[in-house]
């Protein structure tokens, strides 16, 4: 079996093809794609700031003396009446919104204008000067506080208008705004049943517990390509090595070895060593490279490399019962379509859903945990939560999920490859 495994590799290490394929090209790749995509990945290059136009049209002072007439309307005691106005002071709504996106969270994120009129800001934004208007209506504290301290439905709405041909600008502060209105809502909502007033806690029991975690390091764009290269062009050696199997029985080779007395299982077991050994070749050459350019993995504890080898050791074995699947389908049914579809189309498939290309979470969550169920995708997420800090006990469930796949690809291998003599 060991002169079957030194011959599969000197074969593919003397086709400069392959090596072109399974070597140079990831490499060049990770080059590129990191230069490209650094800056965006690292937060160093990102939107601009958005001009918001902010269109204050309501009056605090009137409000609150409107509000006082109302309540005092409703016979509601002075004393009562005086603490309820001196609270409202302090709870300005149109004052807390410009507080919070004028604020320093939303600074270098909203570039804000409230020098313009209404009418100055609707020529800006179609001259594209602001990317959003918001406009703080007349009575809108009035609104909000007869809400809180008043069975009154609250008729107080913040009013947006963005540009459609800014999408992303638009989206970022619809998203902002959202999450004030929900906020400020659920504040109503508390202080509606309270009756407008406090609520005092004294639950002094503890209900579980807190855990501090520590601050994980950020994935840079070398290292992400550097991962997302090295497993993608892995699943090429499952397809190179299978497809070798195939030429091999197409002139006869694997005839000849059958009449030296080899077994057909010990064949079909040295493709798959083959691969895990290539496989294991492939990923250490490329992420060795990697650091010698980029200091890829640079300041990285023991346990960090012994993760590294136990991920790589999975995959690669994973590789190699993948290639013993598709050396069996092609055997059996005496055609390297398979291989060629694998190659040519699950390959990018897998590379695309598993996250090799772009951060899939970025378009979608759900895209990410169906990537997370693709051999390269699963060691991938795994690789790249060591890198982050994470424990070799926290990517475990992502190497079983691997190491499950390997064992079916074993079993389906078995049950397909012909036991009888192959014509």
């Amino acid at each position: 079996m060991l002169n079957l495994i030194k011959k599969d590799c000197l074969t593919i290490s003397r086709d400069k093809a392959e090596v072109l394929a399974l070597l140079a090209m990831p490499l060049i790749l990770i080059v590129i794609l990191s230069f490209a995509l650094g800056g965006l990945m690292s937060g160093e290059e990102g939107i601009d700031e958005i001009p918001v136009a902010v269109i204050m049209k309501n009056d605090f002072e009137n409000d609150i003396e409107n509000f006082e007439k109302a309540l005092r309307q409703e016979e509601i005691p002075e004393e009562a009446i005086q603490q309820i106005i001196m609270s409202s002071k302090e709870s300005d709504p149109a004052a807390i919104f410009m507080d919070m996106i004028a604020g320093p969270d939303l600074e270098g994120v909203i570039a804000l204008r409230t020098d313009l009129s209404k009418e100055q800001a609707e020529e800006a934004i179609k001259k594209d000067e602001v990317s959003a208007i918001i406009t703080i209506p007349e009575r809108f504290s009035y609104d909000t506080l007869m809400a809180i301290y008043s069975e009154a439905d609250s008729e107080a709405a913040i009013e947006l208008l963005v540009q459609d041909n800014e999408q992303v600008r638009a989206s970022i502060v619809k998203s902002i705004l959202t999450s004030f209105t929900e906020q400020y809502n659920l504040e109503l909502s508390i202080l509606q049943a309270t009756g407008g007033l406090p609520v005092e806690s004294e639950i002094t029991d503890t209900f579980g517990e807190i855990t501090y975690l520590a601050a994980q390091r950020t994935v840079s764009a070398p290292q992400y390509y550097t991962i997302g290269m090295a497993v993608m062009f892995a699943l090429y050696v499952a397809s190179t090595v299978s497809s070798n199997a195939f030429k091999e029985k197409s002139s006869h080779v694997f005839a000849r070895l059958m009449l030296t007395g080899e077994r057909p299982l010990r064949y079909l077991l040295s493709k798959g060593i083959s691969a895990t050994v290539l496989s294991i070749l492939q990923l250490m050459i490329l992420f060795v490279a990697s650091n010698l350019a980029f200091q890829t993995f640079n300041d990285m504890s023991l346990e960090f490399l012994v993760g590294m080898v136990i991920i790589t050791l999975i995959f690669s074995l994973t590789i190699g019962s993948l290639t013993a699947l598709l050396t069996a389908v092609a055997l059996q049914f005496n055609s390297d379509a398979v291989s060629g579809v694998f190659s040519g189309i699950i390959v990018s498939g897998f590379a695309f859903i598993g996250g090799s290309m772009i951060p899939v979470e970025q378009i979608s969550p759900l895209l990410r945990e169906i990537g997370n169920w693709t051999p390269n995708g699963a060691m991938m997420t795994a690789y790249l939560q060591l890198i982050q800090g994470f424990q070799l006990n926290d990517v475990l469930p992502m190497i079983y999920r691997v190491a499950a796949m390997m064992i079916i690809f074993i079993i389906a291998a078995l049950a397909i490859f012909p036991k009888r003599r192959l014509s």
